[in-house]
């Protein structure tokens, strides 16, 4: 096995309109938690409402990275954009700096392309990461320009939702 890349850090990206993109990254660092690495998680959009990820996190892995970046739903009228900008602030520092093998940017892909950031400057500070450092993006709409830069990208397709049927979001399954 080539040693540069056994140890070069991923990018790796959930996207799509199907459920379980941020499933997806919060397994992956159940995992890495699994094997002792330092996970950060930073979510974007999504405000201080309770989640049950932000209650497991803080209860059992008080040391692991979570904080939250947003002002809720989009069609809200909130700073959407203030919240983004310094979400993204806090990441760039982590990109550098953080002494952990792994960070997720919960729902980054929708703060770029409903343009609250610019995808220029993300694609930049993802390429200058530290390299031993592993990324998970999650959201829909993933930016091209940052899709061509990721190692994985894993599209979650929908098709069939309780949503469809009026079912509402519930605790333990969707928040």
């Amino acid at each position: 096995m080539d040693i540069e890349k056994s140890e070069r850090g991923l990018l790796l990206n959930y996207t799509g309109d199907g459920k379980g993109k941020s499933s997806a990254a919060f397994g992956t660092a159940l995992r890495a938690l699994g094997w002792g690495w330092k996970v950060g998680i930073l979510q974007f959009i999504k405000d201080d409402a309770p989640t049950g990820e932000a209650q497991f996190f803080r209860r059992y892995f008080p040391d692991t990275i979570f904080e939250q970046y947003g002002s809720g739903m989009l069609d809200r009228d909130a700073d959407h954009r203030g919240a983004a900008e310094r979400g993204w602030e806090r990441a760039k520092y982590l990109l550098k700096n953080f002494d952990g093998e792994l960070l997720i940017f919960d729902e980054l892909n929708v703060v770029l392309h409903f343009y609250l950031l610019e995808p220029d400057e993300i694609r930049e500070a993802l390429l200058a990461r530290k390299p031993e450092l592993n990324v998970i993006l999650t959201g829909r709409y993933a930016h091209p320009k940052i899709l061509e830069i990721s190692d994985l990208v894993t599209r979650v397709e929908c098709e069939k939702h309780p949503f469809e049927k009026g079912f509402p979001a519930r605790r333990g399954i969707d928040f």
